[in-house]
């Protein structure tokens, strides 16, 4: 058994959290990332925000790994037993997009957050409502906003996922001036983040997101907001008449059926780790005894 009680890593707790077969765990080279950028601040007070909860075992992660962090879980079904009277873990049933759920988060928090984690809907529209409204209002400046498993960008039996296609290899002419690629889903979300990070460069003006840089690691995007201000908010437009009742009840249905195919993508990617990492260990190696 491991030892969960000695400030261990976070691939132990994930050990000690999540039940055998729990296809909701994170991929290995996800936690390595996120402890990466969490070892500086384990002893210091944070708040967490993670939207899509499922059995809840990432937020018992999160807290046994931050020891004075405040965690928040958003989740459109019922709270997991596991999490119930949990200290310093707080749980709202409500849409990932959903402003005064959001809110109510940051207030139960006491404020703005540290670290937000979107591993909810894994559709495009509900992953850019969440982003736009929690990154320029209550994500802390400095602080980093994760988008986790955008490959359901390329499941064609996702609602706006589409089959991967290799990205062309003959449009290297001088007349090629628009290069094509996947924009479906999550992924095209994550893709026009770049517009918003080229926008005060090339037009003068800072963007409402102001995002100092993205890290992107297979089928997982880190975005760091700047510690400079960003523009004005843009003014709130119609997302559709579907009630909240309507929209539970169809995202429920939609994501529990398709959450076996994210875990198959993230077992996969944990597979190629794995290979990956011992014919990288040999390249630092060789490259040392030259």
């Amino acid at each position: 058994m491991p030892d969960c009680k000695q400030m261990p890593g976070l691939s132990t707790l994930a050990d000690c959290h999540y039940a055998a077969g729990d296809f909701t765990r994170k991929a290995p080279s996800y936690l390595q990332e996120y402890e990466r950028i969490l070892a500086g601040l384990r002893d210091t007070d944070v708040r967490i925000l993670e939207l899509g909860v499922s059995s809840g075992a990432s937020l018992l992660l999160w807290r046994d790994y931050l020891p004075n962090a405040i965690i928040v879980g958003i989740d459109i079904e019922k709270m997991p037993e596991k999490i119930a009277n949990q200290d310093r873990i707080h749980f709202l049933q409500g849409s990932q997009d959903d402003p005064l759920t959001l809110e109510k988060a940051a207030q139960i928090a006491g404020g703005a957050f540290d670290l937000i984690v979107d591993d909810a809907s894994h559709l495009g529209h509900l992953t850019k409502r969440s982003f736009t409204y929690l990154f320029p209002k209550l994500l802390k400046p400095g602080g980093i906003y994760v988008i986790e498993d955008f490959g359901t960008a390329y499941m064609p039996e996702y609602p706006d996922g589409s089959s991967f296609v290799e990205p062309l290899s003959g449009d290297m002419t001088s007349d090629t001036i628009v290069f094509e690629s996947h924009q479906f889903g999550m992924v095209g979300v994550v893709k026009q983040l770049i517009d918003h990070m080229m926008q005060e460069l090339m037009t003068g003006t800072r963007s409402y997101l102001s995002i100092a840089r993205m890290t992107i690691l297979v089928n997982i995007a880190f975005i760091e907001k700047s510690t400079l201000p960003g523009g004005p908010l843009p003014v709130p437009t119609a997302t559709g008449g579907e009630s909240a009742a309507q929209k539970f009840g169809d995202l429920t249905g939609q994501i529990r059926r398709l959450e076996t195919r994210v875990a198959e993508l993230e077992r996969v990617l944990g597979r190629l780790v794995g290979h990956l990492r011992p014919l990288l260990a040999m390249r630092r190696i060789l490259r040392w005894s030259r």
